[in-house]
């Protein structure tokens, strides 16, 4: 009796581990995702683009924020991302 008993709670302990391990390979980051979905961006140079990928990767909750968006938001986050870091001189 007391030995199915520590087999069941063995089984429910592994169960939980399969989970965690579940649910940490779906919050990964996936690089090569994250590089297609910023070069698809339209009206930036390949430069601008390479730097903004550059960007998300060092920050892997901000990649993840831009992953969730749409082309829309996305394409806003980029233009944003320009202004931000990339010196423009005054006319």
């Amino acid at each position: 009796m007391y030995e199915d008993d520590g087999v069941e709670k063995l089984s429910k302990q592994i169960g939980d581990v399969a989970i965690a391990i579940q649910s940490l390979n779906k919050n990964q980051l996936d690089v090569n995702t994250l590089y297609a979905e910023v070069m698809k961006i339209e009206g930036f140079d390949e430069i601008t683009l390479g730097d903004a990928f550059d960007h998300l990767i060092q920050n892997e909750m901000l990649a993840k924020a831009f992953m969730a968006k749409n082309a829309n938001l996305k394409k806003i986050w980029v233009h944003n991302f320009v202004n931000q870091h990339y010196y423009r001189p005054a006319c």
